[in-house]
């Protein structure tokens, strides 16, 4: 991983394969348009009943991948993909607005013009200094934002006045971003606790041109109007209440500074690692309740979720609405991010519902668990759950057997620290090769919030953990 010094920038390669011809990729792209419109369903359903090598700016080239962290940890964690709107619900014309509470004005020609952004996360662990990540991955021209902007969230789009603290960038406060990079802001003093919400707040000047983002937070972001101007200091919030959006834009990191901390852990995966179905603004994805049980034991270690929604390990996916696969992500969101110790490799059952061989996912798997182990990290790999979904292309007849055969595959790895048996969990008591009705949402594919609390409560932190905690004996690296 690569330290990037303040305001410095990193080129991040478009990590993307092109779209295959391949029989079983077209199955794959015909399927997405049902598991987005079960998507969309399964969201509204939820709430109803619930509620990226460039140089440094000072010229000097940036560290290698072997430098260390010098006391940063991920607090909170995005994959980037896009540009915007391709996501799980652009078959449906509806990426910012799953639950039917915007006009859907909120960007001209599908790019922000001169407009603020009000960005919502929940970090995995406090602390006193941060720094903020801004990725212009999928951008065609430079993004230049003005006004950066951290806060405690107060409610909705509003933040605590006094905690509203501005953020440079090589001293400036405004900055140009190359497209294909990622900029690192200036280390500021900070306070937050585990459990607040933050507010990211920036302004993007002029045109910004195609937008990176995380499609589908389950949780309320927040836009301004188009050519508005800067409202990005504006503390109440109401120049944003009209235009909430569920995805995150151009925000791809917050860090925080912990000397003393034991590291982060990245946990990478699909829809269900992304936290598909959780009950909106209730920060219950998987990755959540694990940072939890490790605030519980007073283990001071950052969680990553680096989920994307309809991911594949392999190169079967649609790059664009599915993001990069994971074979060729695994640099950018796991390698390079700050302080990593240990990873949790949770994915590939979209790759077996588009036709993908259970060898050849797990090949791929092999290939990840190589480079992590190069990179000197602790690795877990997780077992793939069953499912019964009709709304994303599963077969019982022609993909059970490959599950089956993946998670046998799995679970004779060598060379790993431990395995997460998700299967396990997952399954039901009465038929294991079934879901569980009560764990999972109606589309019997994704975990509901109760699922993903048992699926934490399964993960073995001794692997992920350093002693005297745990026995990952490996150095924080990046």
């Amino acid at each position: 991983m690569r330290l990037l010094p303040n305001g410095a920038l990193r080129r991040i390669p478009r990590q993307g394969a092109p779209r295959s011809s391949d029989p079983a990729a077209s199955r794959h792209r015909g399927d997405d348009d049902a598991c987005a419109r079960g998507l969309l369903a399964m969201l509204m359903l939820t709430v109803a009943l619930g509620i990226g090598a460039c140089s440094n700016s000072d010229g000097t080239p940036p560290e290698g991948a072997e430098a260390r962290s010098g006391g940063w940890i991920g607090a909170w964690g995005a994959a980037p993909y896009g540009p915007f709107p391709a996501g799980p619900l652009t078959a449906l014309g509806l990426p910012l607005d799953p639950l039917g509470m915007t006009a859907l004005s909120l960007f001209v020609n599908q790019q922000a013009v001169d407009q603020s952004f009000r960005m919502i996360v929940h970090p995995t662990i406090g602390g006193t200094r941060v720094r903020v990540r801004l990725s212009n991955l999928m951008g065609d021209r430079p993004l230049r934002l003005r006004s950066v902007r951290i806060a405690r969230r107060l409610l909705g789009p509003a933040v605590t006045p006094q905690t509203d603290t501005p953020l440079r960038f090589g001293g400036a406060t405004e900055i140009s971003i190359p497209p294909g990079a990622e900029i690192v802001s200036d280390a500021a003093d900070f306070t937050f606790a585990f459990g607040d919400d933050l507010a990211v707040s920036y302004h993007v000047v002029g045109e910004s041109g195609p937008m990176t983002w995380h499609a589908v937070s389950f949780g309320l972001n927040y836009v301004g109007l188009p050519m508005a101007g800067d409202v990005s200091g504006d503390t109440t919030g109401l120049s944003f209440v009209e235009q909430p959006s569920v995805g995150w834009f151009f925000l791809s990191g917050i860090d925080v500074l912990a000397p003393d901390a034991a590291g982060t852990i990245v946990a990478i995966g699909d829809s269900i690692t992304d936290g598909a179905y959780e009950i909106p603004e209730s920060n219950t994805r998987w990755p959540d309740f694990l940072a939890r049980r490790l605030a519980g034991a007073g283990i001071e270690m950052g969680v990553l979720n680096e989920g994307i929604n309809s991911n594949t390990v392999t190169t079967v996916g649609d790059t664009a609405a599915e993001g990069p696969p994971l074979v060729q992500r695994f640099e950018r969101d796991v390698l390079q991010r700050p302080g990593v110790r240990s990873v949790l490799i949770f994915e590939g059952t979209n790759d077996l519902s588009a036709g993908v061989d259970a060898n050849a996912v797990y090949a791929d798997l092999l290939t990840l668990v190589g480079r992590a182990r190069a990179a000197d990290l602790c690795v877990v790999l997780a077992t793939i759950p069953p499912r019964d979904d009709a709304c994303c292309g599963w077969s019982r007849a022609a993909h059970e057997p490959q599950r089956q055969a993946l998670n046998a595959l799995i679970r004779n790895t060598g060379g790993i620290d431990a395995i997460v048996d998700f299967e396990a969990v997952l399954a039901s008591p009465l038929e294991p090769t079934r879901p569980n009705p009560l764990l999972f949402a109606p589309d019997l594919l994704h975990p509901n919030s109760v699922g993903f609390m048992a699926m934490a409560d399964a993960v073995p932190l001794d692997a992920l953990v350093p002693p005297p905690m745990g026995s990952c004996g490996r150095s924080t690296t990046h």
